[in-house]
């Protein structure tokens, strides 16, 4: 496959990554191809080598805080490829968008309060409210002919009953849509009509396949920025989920010193050596590798598509505006949703994340990570084809 990069496959087996190494735990067998955690098997920009192993050789790993100049790389950063001016001050850092959103929730909202979500969403929205005492209103997307867009009728219904927080995936996953202009307008107008705060991910947010364009959603207006906590990370953009660095932008003072005061009291603070080294280089030297990256992907989509017409065209794709996540609809094989995992699994030998985890709304949906080698995807779709033959 030529001297591309992205084409190398690099042996994760052993490394205690979750992806390879915890496939016996989770399916009970380990001769999977795993497409189902969202990290991705390439190696990272070797700019993030290079400041890793030059900051571990200096060989004193004291405490550390957040300097300066990590915070003036994510300003330039969002500047130069989303179009977002951020004031340094806005910025707080937490080990994961995860426990940020968690951190939000607790901060900001009170023991049994209603937020509103918009399954099929990822898994982690449904625990960080449950697990702290919150209630679950789902908004369920609207799915026509494999693209999915909110429902806005009902959103307003659920503000209107006294909803007043939001946790919102853009760009989401899994279905992969990147919001356009005019959908988040309209959202932009329910929030501020019923004084809505939002807890936004965008740890997907440099994800997106040409032609498609995120648009940060505290980004729209001062008054949205107001209502808008946004947690991103270059974990995702650079595959340095392990390293624990992200940020939370919050330009609503009083949000920020009420989330910031939570920290303190749980004793949460500080970020790892490594992560700083590996997010400042990522974002300062790492733009030419996204590019690229971004090119290597939208093939990748492209070729799922494109086999999974020839030899499953009952299993339907929502077309990705971006991620590298494919939201595959198998309802037309037949397989109840309960056993539809477990028929990949044991007779195709690949790993997918379980539809039925992102909502009810993903019964008969099983999401497939393509953020590796082609040749990989290759050998799953040869594996899938060889199991629907038998069906």
């Amino acid at each position: 496959m030529g001297c591309c990069p992205f084409d190398q496959v690099v042996n994760r087996r052993n490394t205690d990554c979750t992806k390879w190494d915890g496939v016996l735990e989770v399916f009970g067998c380990d001769e999977v191809l795993p497409m189902w955690v969202a990290d991705m098997d390439f190696r990272c920009p070797e700019v993030v080598v290079k400041a890793v192993t030059e900051r571990a050789q200096h060989g004193v790993f004291g405490y550390e805080y957040c300097p300066a100049r990590f915070n003036e790389a994510v300003v330039n950063w969002y500047r130069a490829r989303q179009g977002w001016e951020i004031d340094p001050a806005w910025l707080i850092h937490t080990p994961g968008v995860v426990p940020g959103l968690t951190y939000a929730v607790l901060a900001l909202t009170e023991p049994e309060e209603r937020v509103v979500i918009q399954p099929p969403v990822y898994p982690p929205f449904f625990r960080v409210l449950q697990c702290n005492g919150r209630t679950v209103v789902e908004n369920p997307l609207v799915e026509v002919d494999g693209r999915y867009t909110m429902n806005f009728a009902e959103l307003e219904e659920i503000f209107r009953s006294g909803v007043r927080a939001m946790l919102f995936c853009s760009p989401h996953n899994p279905v992969g849509r990147v919001w356009t202009r005019a959908e988040l307008d309209k959202l932009a107008a329910l929030v501020l009509k019923y004084g809505v705060t939002v807890i936004a991910d965008e740890i997907w947010s440099d994800l997106v396949f040409p032609g498609a364009r995120h648009i940060p959603f505290a980004s729209l207006s001062p008054e949205i920025a107001q209502h808008t906590v946004t947690f991103n990370a270059p974990s995702k953009t650079f595959n340095i989920a392990g390293l624990y660095v992200s940020n939370g932008i919050i330009p609503n003072g009083e949000h920020r010193e009420r989330i910031c005061a939570l920290l303190e009291r749980l004793s949460i603070g500080g970020v790892g050596i490594f992560g700083v080294a590996a997010g400042e280089a990522a974002y300062r030297e790492g733009a030419e590798w996204l590019d690229s990256l971004l090119v290597y992907l939208q093939e990748n989509a492209r070729f799922v598509v494109q086999e999974l017409g020839r030899i499953a065209p009952q299993i339907k794709i929502a077309q990705p505006e971006g991620t590298f996540v494919l939201w595959l609809d198998c309802r037309e094989l037949g397989i109840p949703f309960e056993e539809l995992n477990r028929f990949f699994v044991a007779k195709a030998g690949i790993a997918f994340s379980e539809g039925s985890s992102f909502g009810a709304a993903g019964r008969g949906f099983q999401r497939m990570n393509i953020g590796c080698p082609r040749s990989l995807i290759s050998e799953a779709l040869s594996r899938l084809e060889q199991a629907l033959s038998a069906l």
